[in-house]
């Protein structure tokens, strides 16, 4: 079990720097300067942190290890790993599983963890239903904690097996990971175990529009404090650079007045569907793009065909793939990849929101999310996967209306 009585961390520092700052290569000259240090450095992607993403290479003094599954597991390997006190480079999804064993041996070695772009740290809960929730509240086999609306499994244990249809809702609650809003018992969300900031010997996380998002809102629940890191020099950018690099194209009068929303697009019909995809290209055509220049993004139930799908998706006819057989669609929240910087045209169709589980309890706790700088910081995240990653010319066309007034007033602004 974990040593409760561990050194408990309760400062994150931020590194809030605009996209094309030089942020990563920033961070990574100072974990250069400073090799005595041991280092998880953490990305969203595994070509990011694989031993030929761009960390390993510009990396001289430190040498990273990645957790394999070619002999055993990755938490495993992961775990060897921490055991002799290697330097570490994993993806999100890796560093979010860990257990009480790679904390404790996290917290023995004194790690300095680097995150690079926003963790997942809360996310909503829709394994079951509605039905079943309010089932188990009137049986009183779950109570729900008044000063966080943490969910426990105070019911009997003995016939829930792996088999049983409340098995992993109990292995939730086992894990202290479960959460109801104050609004409604059955709102429920996810969080990660808070060890996960506090078993570090420091934390530093690179980001942009920090303030007010979810991590912001996470973290102030919980008590911790946050710094910016000083350490490190941004190159700063000024927005009249930016937008001489942009061409900025508004929503067609034809879809200017749809939604957008995940509500939206979950409901929309085929006609509705179609004018998104027309939006894309028509304006590709008239600009006189092909496909490898273009990367466009929509929720991904409505974008990408998978088994049983019965709805409509969004098919802009030569659009759809490039010439090397690569999807033009991206999902929209892509961050921290440089694989799409040829790109010359980002399409951006969808009106973003945090869950409402999400954005319902971190409200209901005293904490809630900025609606805009939520929805700003992931457009302009997306669209930075295209080529003004290079400081070239692109072209940025946004559906959503909201979206649109957002980004402007985004560009206008001096932060």
């Amino acid at each position: 079990m974990f040593d409760t009585s561990f050194r408990k961390n309760n400062v994150v520092k931020l590194v809030d720097s605009i996209m094309g700052s030089y942020k990563t290569t920033r961070m990574i000259e100072w974990m250069d300067s400073n090799p005595h240090k041991k280092y998880i450095y953490v990305s969203p992607l595994l070509s990011e942190v694989g031993s030929d993403g761009r960390v390993h290479k510009a990396l001289k003094n430190v040498m990273l290890e990645i957790p394999s599954d070619e002999i055993t597991s990755k938490s495993e390997s992961f775990l060897n790993m921490l055991k002799q006190g290697d330097s570490i480079a994993c993806t999100h999804s890796l560093y979010l599983n860990m257990s009480d064993i790679h904390f404790s041996e996290l917290c023995k070695q004194g790690y300095t963890v680097i995150i690079d772009e926003e963790v997942n740290v809360i996310d909503g809960f829709d394994k079951y239903s509605q039905s079943d929730l309010r089932w188990l509240l009137e049986k009183e086999d779950i109570t729900i904690r008044s000063e966080d609306g943490m969910v426990e499994w105070v019911g009997k244990r003995d016939k829930i097996d792996k088999k049983h249809k409340y098995y992993d809702f109990v292995q939730y609650c086992d894990s202290k990971s479960l959460y109801s809003a104050k609004r409604s018992d059955t709102i429920m969300v996810t969080q990660l175990p808070i060890k996960l900031f506090e078993v570090a010997r420091e934390v530093i996380v690179l980001t942009y529009m920090f303030k007010g998002n979810v991590l912001d809102c996470f973290l102030k629940l919980k008590g911790f404090q946050v710094e910016d890191f000083t350490e490190i020099t941004c190159t700063k950018k000024d927005k009249d650079s930016i937008k001489e690099l942009l061409t900025v194209i508004p929503p067609s009068k034809k879809i200017s007045g749809y939604g957008l929303s995940a509500t939206w697009w979950a409901e929309a019909n085929a006609k509705s569907i179609n004018d998104v995809a027309n939006f894309i290209k028509t304006n590709s055509l008239s600009l006189g793009l092909k496909g490898d220049d273009v990367l466009w993004t929509a929720p991904k139930a409505r974008s990408v065909k998978t088994a049983g799908q019965k709805k409509n998706l969004v098919k802009p006819k030569g659009y759809i793939i490039d010439s090397t057989g690569v999807p033009c669609y991206l999902a929209v929240n892509t961050r921290a990849t440089n694989e799409f910087r040829h790109k010359k045209a980002m399409f951006h169709c969808y009106n973003r929101r945090p869950l409402v589980p999400v954005s319902a309890y971190l409200q209901d706790y005293g904490h809630g999310v900025d609606f805009k700088v939520f929805a700003t910081s992931e457009m302009v995240q997306w669209l930075w996967r295209g080529c003004i990653r290079d400081n070239s010319h692109m072209i940025v066309a946004i559906a959503s209306e909201r979206m649109y007034n957002y980004f402007m007033e985004w560009l206008e602004s001096e932060s």
